[in-house]
């Protein structure tokens, strides 16, 4: 893949994406380098498109974005981390999808601090694994790390409903 100045090469976590038009996909990334991103994949939903599969929530993937007066359009995907493995796992899902929910409710477009995303790929390595211990933990000191109080001085017990608390949006992994 090359670069330019118009165009950056970055490892994304895909966080959501949605439909739009008919083969259009708008998709969500946690990048190290740039944070939070919304960018739009055209042709994406084609049958013969080869970055279908790649984008798909909680894989990484390592992406070329274009940089237009709107949304960054997304032009080539490369797979680096799978995350089909785990979807015959219930648990698993749901967890990763609450784990993607929560980062895309709470980050913002702009850079991020390196511990704060190491503690995110960190957490997804886990929940992957299938490893519970100290995930709790985690996703509190991560929240914590992004400058909002402790889970246990806000009166919630559920990591989830405190995230649901502070951006004052309903987390729609309940559903």
């Amino acid at each position: 893949m090359r670069q330019n100045s118009k165009s950056t090469l970055v490892s994304a976590l895909i966080l959501k994406r949605s439909n739009t038009g008919e083969a259009d996909r708008v998709v969500t990334l946690l990048t190290k380098e740039q944070g939070r991103i919304v960018a739009i994949a055209k042709g994406v939903r084609k049958i013969k498109s080869s970055k279908r599969a790649y984008l798909e929530p909680g894989n990484l993937a390592k992406v070329m974005l274009i940089k237009t007066k709107s949304l960054p359009i997304l032009t080539q995907a490369r797979l680096e981390e799978d995350t089909s493995h785990i979807r015959s796992n219930l648990a698993q899902i749901r967890q990763l999808v609450q784990l993607l929910e929560i980062i895309d409710k709470l980050f913002v477009e702009e850079e991020i601090e390196d511990h704060i995303y190491q503690m995110v790929m960190r957490v997804r390595k886990k929940i992957i694994e299938g490893n519970k211990v100290n995930l709790k933990k985690d996703l509190t000191t991560l929240v914590e790390w992004m400058g909002f109080e402790p889970l246990e001085e806000s009166g919630h017990t559920s990591i989830l409903d405190y995230v649901a608390e502070i951006t004052g949006k309903k987390m729609r992994s309940f559903d």
